[in-house]
């Protein structure tokens, strides 16, 4: 697999103010790290690290060969570590890149793709989706885009874990194999359902308990008339 260039530029110094003038120019702040040597502050096209986001393999977590256009001695593979997003427009808004060797194994995560159709859900389940991204670990280059599981075998209280799913051979899983990734729920609506029939058998209930304690307390008096009487 060939490695996608991404371009970048070094900048003077990391800090909040710094930062912000590196978006202004319409650029992403970033460091480089790893690999037993200082960090470097970064700076990348904004547009074109969202499309290495959108169309490259990984996605978010890239692995990219990146070009310091102003210092060819830092030119190295990296991973895309992290990338921060603005809170309203979820736009990028800082990017770490972590320094790796091709040959050496690295951590990083993967997503999870469903494919099926479960027939819990025609039987009235829910699909809970509980895991979305899978942590690995492997050499860069061996990095699987996904993880597909089929979820056409879930009827309701069925459930895949991470112990169930199937990686190529030279790949580690790290998550927790007992970590469910995908379940077949019962539908909450009957236990909803019966607990409005039971409160509805109580407020039915009710008027006959008043009606009974009435019809004694008019009988008690009228006894006790009677009684006075004689």
């Amino acid at each position: 697999m060939e490695l996608q260039t991404l371009k970048v530029a070094t900048r003077p110094s990391q800090g909040k103010g710094k930062a912000r003038k590196v978006r202004a120019a319409g650029s992403l702040p970033g460091v480089l790290y790893g690999g037993d040597q200082e960090p470097v502050s970064l700076s990348v096209n904004l547009r074109a690290f969202e499309a290495l986001i959108q169309h490259a393999r990984g996605g978010e977590h890239a692995i990219v060969q990146l070009d310091v256009e102003d210092n060819a001695a830092l030119n190295t593979p990296a991973l895309v570590k992290a990338v921060q997003h603005h809170p309203l427009r979820n736009t990028p808004t800082h990017a770490d890149f972590l320094r790796i060797r091709l040959d050496e194994k690295i951590s990083t995560v993967i997503p999870i793709r469903l494919v099926g159709q479960a027939p819990g859900i025609a039987e009235g389940g829910v699909l809970d989706h509980q895991l979305r991204e899978l942590e690995i670990e492997c050499l860069a280059l061996s990095v699987p885009d996904e993880v597909v599981v089929d979820v056409s075998g879930l009827h309701v209280n069925d459930s895949i874990h991470v112990s169930d799913l199937q990686v190529p051979p030279d790949v580690e899983i790290i998550s927790d194999p007992e970590r469910p990734v995908v379940a077949v729920h019962p539908p909450r609506v009957v236990k909803e359902t019966a607990e409005a029939g039971e409160a509805a058998e109580g407020e039915a209930a009710s008027p006959e308990v008043i009606t009974e304690r009435k019809e004694k307390e008019e009988k008690d008096a009228k006894e006790s008339k009677e009684s006075k009487k004689k």
